[in-house]
């Protein structure tokens, strides 16, 4: 017996009957609270939360007597959530993006989804600072107060993106690249491999 990203005890999400099979006897307050037990036994420094929108990390700060040190999303330029971004922000949460190039060529195989890295528009501001796409999106992220974690295996990636440093997007590139978002998720699509959807 596993459990699949939190789900269920079993290796698929549904029951035999093809009901999404969730644990429903651990509220998310009670386990904030054994996780708030933790840093108060030194085992943990900091605890956070991870793709929470706006109402469930309302409910987390109610109830929390340790506020949450990061909320870790998906966030990108055609992904922005400015409104929990901003949320976030102005309650002292900081924001992660785990997906900051929107998944790019890895979630364009496994999901279909459409990169942000191929937008001409981005392309545009690339160019006009002689930088890849990558990059400007990194930036981007960084000068929107985000911490990004880009993955790659590339040591020369690797190089390029510690590079998103020693520049700077001017004001009006970033308000570009604001109107450009399209509210369009590209990592979590469980319909196209647990055979339901999850948002209907």
């Amino acid at each position: 017996m596993h459990t699949l990203l939190g789900i269920g005890a079993t290796g698929s999400p549904l029951d035999e009957d093809g009901v999404l099979d969730i644990e429903t006897n651990i509220s998310l307050e009670t386990t904030w609270h054994a996780m708030e037990d933790l840093v108060s036994m030194g085992l943990v420094r900091s605890i956070g939360i991870s793709n929470y929108d706006i109402f469930l990390t309302r409910d987390c700060l109610a109830y929390s007597k340790i506020k949450p040190a990061v909320n870790q999303i998906e966030t990108h330029p055609y992904f922005q959530r400015e409104s929990l971004v901003k949320f976030c922000q102005k309650h002292g949460i900081c924001v992660t993006a785990h997906t900051p190039l929107g998944g790019a060529d890895a979630n364009t195989k496994r999901f279909g989804t459409v990169s942000c890295l191929d937008d001409p528009i981005l392309k545009g501001i690339a160019e006009k600072y002689k930088k890849t796409v990558a990059q400007i999106v990194l930036r981007w992220g960084i000068q929107r107060n985000t911490v990004v974690i880009p993955k790659t295996s590339k040591s020369e990636r690797l190089k390029e993106n510690f590079k998103v440093l020693e520049f700077e997007l001017a004001k009006e590139d970033m308000d570009v690249i604001q109107a450009i978002d399209k509210n369009y998720r590209s990592n979590i699509q469980p319909a196209k491999f647990w055979g339901i959807d999850l948002y209907a």
